[in-house]
Formats: structure tokens, sequence, C-alpha cells
């Protein structure tokens, strides 16, 4: 018997099917497509999920892909969405063209396929709604599907072209959907995961929808959004928030987003739908950089309310749920000049006691307090209320705190910045990144991947030997904290701070 004979006796005792060498194939709803071959893992890449939205598609829900005759070559990532280029996002070296023609997604699924169909995760990427994509190498798959879990990353569209509203869009379509583009575009993704995902023996039934940052708050926008209702079996929000930003950061009514882009049409002198669908992109990409950055619009439909509204009242999806947020968030605020001064005042009388309670060590300045006290507002406060909203509904959850700190970046970093779990998730951590990672975090990233996956399996992050993952409530109020030393889970995790900010909240937002 050669070796080609053993292995192939050796893999089907285990319930596999020994892959070709020949580039894999898979058969899907527009057609056959050719993917390529990365050591035990079959990718496709480029995937069609949507018409271009150009020309007269621009600010229109995604439409269907058209159908191709033969097969069509897989083996190269889409155009990125448009988006402003961001020399330290993700990393030196990627490059990746921008289109407005950018509705594509991106499949990695083992060579050596089960005999039954396997979870499959669904990654949204963040950048506050004006950049990133699925072709990012931090997102890369291969470790997913090395573990048997069929990987996607979706691309959406950005900024202005996937989250603007105007009174002449409106009228030529009075009954919706309207404004939130973006989200469409991840709801089309959804949908074509449904329907095609079992050519690469991914279990439609089992998808876990999952993102970081702005990809957070869009898992979190699926689970209220009645157009994502049962596309998914799961959801895992990084970074997310959950809860009514504060300030500039707040999602707008349909009507506020209609008078901005009424006032921006002005400026660019587009009269009409025609005119302003007749724009150049590069036009509508300067537009897309600010003051005011684009994002969900609570439009009634898409985003029918405040996600926090909508939770507290349980008109949202009720399936396992895994969320946390990292010790570092307010790195964010080199991106968000004078965010700081605007949080304090909306502290209002609450900010004296709050910033006490900050600095109550005695070692902390007082822009080093206002900075944490942000930071835990913005994410760590509404991960812990998104938990407390989704356990109170029944769902199974997950609440977690991710402290930890690459071992190069030791003395260096204050604490885990804004997505600096990513790479270990993905189990990527020897791809370059801005945050130090590297081979010496081996441990640590085996360990976040093999949570994420467990849950994906089952809905619980359990099981293996790790540490024991708490399933989380109000009462018990714990959480898995990963830090230097592993993970432990630790119960009241920064209880008196973030009780005073949902104090804050609730007078903010009165039910």
């Amino acid at each position: 018997m050669n070796f080609t004979s053993i292995a192939a006796a050796l893999l089907l005792s285990l319930g596999l099917t020994l892959a070709s060498h020949a580039a894999p194939i898979a058969p899907l709803d527009t057609g056959r497509v050719e993917g390529s071959v990365d050591g035990v893992v079959d990718v496709f890449r480029g995937l069609p999920f949507a018409a271009p939205p150009v020309g007269s598609l621009r600010w229109r829900a995604p439409q269907p892909a058209a159908p191709w005759k033969g097969t069509r070559k897989a083996i190269a990532f889409g155009p990125d969405c448009m988006q402003a280029p961001m020399s330290s996002v993700p990393g030196p070296g990627f490059i990746n063209p921008v289109s407005e023609d950018c509705l594509y997604l991106n499949v990695w699924t083992p060579s050596a396929r089960p005999a039954k169909p396997m979870p499959v995760m669904v990654w949204i990427h963040g950048g506050a709604f004006i950049m990133g994509a699925g072709s990012y190498p931090d997102y890369d798959g291969a470790h997913f599907a090395d573990q048997g879990v069929v990987l996607v990353t979706i691309n959406y569209r950005l900024g202005l072209f996937g989250f603007f509203a105007h009174p002449a869009l409106t009228h030529e379509n009075p009954k919706g959907p309207l404004a939130n583009y973006g989200l469409m575009d991840q709801v089309a993704a959804l949908r074509w995961v449904r329907r095609n995902i079992a050519a690469f023996d991914g279990d439609p039934a089992n998808v876990t929808v999952f993102g970081q940052s702005a990809g957070g708050e869009s898992v979190n926008a699926l689970l209220v959004s009645p157009a994502g209702r049962g596309l998914f079996a799961k959801a895992i929000s990084q970074s997310g928030g959950g809860r009514a930003l504060p300030g500039s950061l707040a999602w707008p009514s349909i009507h506020s987003a209609e008078a901005q882009g009424a006032a921006w049409a002005v400026s660019v002198g587009a009269a009409d739908a025609a005119a302003l669908r007749a724009l150049p992109a590069d036009l509508v990409l300067k537009a897309s950089a600010g003051p005011k950055i684009p994002g969900p619009i609570i439009d009634g439909q898409i985003v029918p309310e405040r996600i926090d509204a909508a939770l507290a009242d349980g008109r949202h999806a009720v399936v396992p749920y895994l969320v946390g947020a990292n010790s570092d968030e307010e790195s964010l605020l080199q991106w968000l000049p004078g965010a700081v001064a605007e949080h304090q005042r909306a502290l209002g009388p609450y900010r004296e006691a709050a910033m006490r309670l900050y600095g109550e060590d005695g070692k902390t300045d007082a822009d080093t307090a206002a900075r944490r006290l942000w930071g835990d507002d913005v994410m760590v406060g509404p991960a812990r209320f998104v938990a407390q909203q989704m356990a109170a509904s029944g769902a199974p959850t997950f609440l977690y705190h991710y402290a930890y700190v690459p071992k190069a970046m030791r003395g260096k970093a204050p604490g885990a910045p804004h997505g600096a779990e990513i790479n270990l998730v993905f189990a990527n951590q020897r791809q370059v990144s801005m945050f130090g990672e590297g081979a010496a975090d081996a441990d640590m990233a085996d360990l976040m991947h093999a949570y994420w996956i467990a849950f994906a399996r089952a809905g619980d992050p359990n099981g293996d030997g790790r540490s024991a993952w708490p399933r989380y409530s109000a009462a018990s109020d714990t959480l898995l904290d990963f830090t230097n030393d592993g993970a432990a889970s630790v119960t009241s995790f920064d209880k008196p701070g973030l009780d005073l900010l949902d104090q804050v909240y609730a007078a903010s937002h009165p039910r």
C-alpha cells in the first residue's frame, strides 16, 4: 500500500476525505468557482455576494450578483471598499486596490473535509465604518479552517458610500430600506452564506457572526435588526459598545442624517438623486473623513431603534453571545481629538465622583484618569451592559476582559489597546501588526483561538482543560480576564466604576 492509500485510509477512519492537490472547485448559486490550496486549507477569494454598487446602484440596497458561465477563478481578493489610505492599518506592506465595486467575500475551508457539515464563522471587520476590509492579513482564516471551522471574511460599503441619507433618496424609495447600506451589505453577505456555504461543507444552521470595533457594533446591530433575524446562530462582539454612545459618537436619527446629507449635497452642487450618484467617487470619499464620521443611522428598519433600548426591552435575537473589551480602549483617542473634553461635559453632575473614583489610588494624573474613564464608558461598561441584557433574556452569555500585553511590549504599553486581541483570536500572532505580538505569544493565541472555536461549535467556550469560563449573569457578575498570567475568572470586575457609569447612562437615557 502506497503513502497516498495509507493517508486516505487514515482519514476515512476519522470520517475525513483526502482532498486532491488540484485546485478546489465549489458550485455556487451563481456559478462554479475555483480556489487555491494553502497547505491543508482551500481558499476562495474575491467571491461576489452582490452586484457592484456603482452608477445607479450607489446608495441602493445590494442587488443579486450576476451569474456566470464556466468556472470563475477565485484566487485573488476583490477590491477593498472605498477608503482613505491608512499608513498604520493594518500594517506595513499591505496593498490592495480600492473601488466602489467591492462587495466580495472570502472563504477558508479544510482541504480534508469531515463527514459532517462544519461550523461557520463570519468575520465583520472594524475600522470606524470608514476603513477596513476582509482582505487584511490579520483576518487570514487558515488557522480556523485547519481546526475544522469554515471562516468567511466580508467587505461592506464604508463612509458615506455605506451610511448616507438624503431627502431625494427617501423620496425615490419611501418604503425603504434607507441609509444603512453598509449594514445591508452585511445582511446580503449572511444570506449568501446561508445559500452557499454548504458548497464548502459548512453548516448553514451553525453560523457564528463575529466582529471587532465597528464590526462588533455591527454584530450588536444585527442582533436587534429584523433584517438579521435567522441568519446566524451565535454572535461575538469584541469591543463593539452596545449602548448609546456619548456626544458626537451617537448614532443619528434618519431625519438628522437627511438634514446633514442635504447640507453636504448643496455644498457639492448635487440637486437630486441622479446628481448625487454622478458625483466622482473621490469627492464622496473626501467627505467621508469628517468632521462627523459616517456610521449607522437609526432608520426604523435596518436599525429600528437604539441597540440598548431594544436589548433592554427584549426586542433582539436570543442566541449564545460572547462579548468583551480591552484594558486600554482609550488608545482610540489618538484618532478622536476633543473626545475626552466632550465626555467630561457629558458626565454632568457625576463628573467629580467619577474622576475621584478613577484616580483614587493617588498615583493617576487627571488626564490619565479622564482617558480611562472614557475608555470604560465607551467600551468596557457597554460590554457588561449588553452581557446583562442578553443573559436576562436567557441567552447563554460569556463576558471577557482582555488585558494581555505581548511579551515584546511589556513595560512599554499601558495595557491592551483597542484591537490588540484580533491576531491572537485568529492565531495569526506572527502577522505584522501594530501591537507587537509574535511567536512568543503563541500560548495566549492558542488559548483565545480555542475558546472562540469551541463557542462557534457549541455555543460554549469551555472544554479541553482550559480555565473555566462561567456563564454570565448580572447576579454572579463573573467574567474571564485574559492577563499576562493567563486566563482566570473574576467576580465584580471594576464594579464601583462600572456601576457609576451605569448611573450616568441611566440618568442620560431614562426609560
